[in-house]
C-alpha cells in the first residue's frame, strides 16, 4: 500500500510538473511584420501572457519593403538557434518566411486571407508538420451576399494590390462572384508605385458614374492607405465595401470584418497547444 501511494504521488507530481514547465517557461519569438504592430500582434502578446509564457519578443518591420524583408529573413534564418518560433504577418511576410526558414524552425502565421491558396500551408486540416496559424477570411460571398441586402449594383470597381497574392486570389474569387450574380467587376489595379492609388482614386473623384460601388481588397498597401482612400472615396460620394477594419474606422462605408486582436489570442493559444505536445497537423 506505501509502495502504491508513492508511485501515485510521483505520478501526479511529475503532470504537476511537467504543467508548470508548459505554461511557464521562458519562450523567444522572432516577429516579423509588414506594417509595424497591430492589434493581432497586441491580442498574441497578451494572449501568451495570460497563458502564463514569460515571452521575449523581437521585433522585425520591413515597413512594406521586400529588400528590408530579405535581410531580416536572411539574419534571422543565420541565427535560427537564438528563437522557439518566429511568428510572420499577413501573406507577404508568410510566404517568404515560409521560403527561406523552410520548416528549420516552428512558424505561427496570423492575417492571411487564404493560407491554402497562397502556398503557405498544405490544407487548413493539416497545414504542416513546423507551421500553424489563424486566417482573417471572410469569403466574398458572404461578404456581397449581406452587402446584397441594402444595395444592388451593376459595375463593381474593385480596387487591389497585384504585387500581393491575397488580391490576386480575392480578384479570382470576386470575377467568379460577379459572373454568377450578374454584375461587372471594374479593376483598379494599385501597387504601392508612382502614385498609382491616387491617380485612380482621383479618376473616379472625376467620373463617379464609372462604378456603382468599389470594393476594397484585403491588403496591407490598402490599410496604410486607410486615410486616403476613405477620405476620397467620400468626396466622391461612391459606396465602400471591405474587410479591412482600419478602412472601415477611415470612412469606407459597409464593412463585414474580422477583430485583430482576437484573432491574436487565438493564435498564441496555438502556441500554447504546440508547447503542450500537440502537433500542428492536429
Amino acid at each position: 500500500m506505501t509502495m502504491k501511494l508513492s508511485w501515485w504521488l510521483m505520478i501526479i507530481f511529475l503532470i504537476q510538473a511537467f504543467h508548470v514547465s508548459a505554461a511557464d517557461q521562458e519562450l523567444r519569438i522572432a516577429m516579423l511584420l509588414w506594417r509595424g504592430e497591430t492589434e493581432a500582434e497586441a491580442g498574441f502578446k497578451s494572449g501568451l501572457q495570460e497563458l502564463g509564457y514569460q515571452t521575449t519578443f523581437e521585433i522585425h518591420d520591413a515597413a512594406q519593403d521586400l529588400s528590408k524583408l530579405g535581410a531580416i529573413l536572411r539574419s534571422i534564418n543565420n541565427n535560427l538557434i537564438a528563437y522557439d518560433y518566429v511568428y510572420t504577418f499577413g501573406t507577404t511576410v508568410s510566404r517568404r518566411a515560409k521560403v527561406v526558414i523552410g520548416g528549420k524552425l516552428p512558424q505561427i502565421f496570423n492575417i492571411v486571407t487564404d493560407p491554402v491558396g497562397a502556398g503557405i500551408v498544405d490544407s487548413l486540416d493539416s497545414p504542416g508538420p513546423t507551421i500553424g496559424g489563424g486566417s482573417d477570411r471572410i469569403g466574398i460571398t458572404r461578404q456581397l451576399d449581406e452587402v446584397g441586402r441594402m444595395l444592388t449594383f451593376k459595375k463593381l470597381g474593385f480596387f487591389f494590390n497585384p504585387r500581393e497574392k491575397n488580391s490576386l486570389i480575392t480578384r479570382d474569387e470576386l470575377h467568379r462572384y460577379g459572373k454568377e450574380k450578374g454584375f461587372e467587376v471594374v479593376d483598379f489595379p494599385s501597387p504601392p508605385v508612382d502614385r498609382v492609388l491616387q491617380r485612380n482614386l482621383q479618376m473616379l473623384s472625376d467620373s463617379p458614374d464609372l462604378v456603382d460601388a468599389v470594393y476594397l481588397a484585403p491588403d496591407s498597401y490598402l490599410s496604410s492607405e486607410g486615410p486616403l482612400i476613405g477620405t476620397k472615396l467620400r468626396e466622391a460620394k461612391i459606396v465602400s465595401i471591405t474587410q479591412i477594419r482600419s478602412l472601415i474606422e477611415h470612412g469606407v462605408l459597409i464593412g463585414i470584418a474580422g477583430d485583430y486582436h482576437e484573432l491574436g489570442r487565438a493564435v498564441a493559444s496555438i502556441v500554447d497547444r504546440h508547447q503542450q505536445g500537440m502537433v500542428f497537423e492536429k
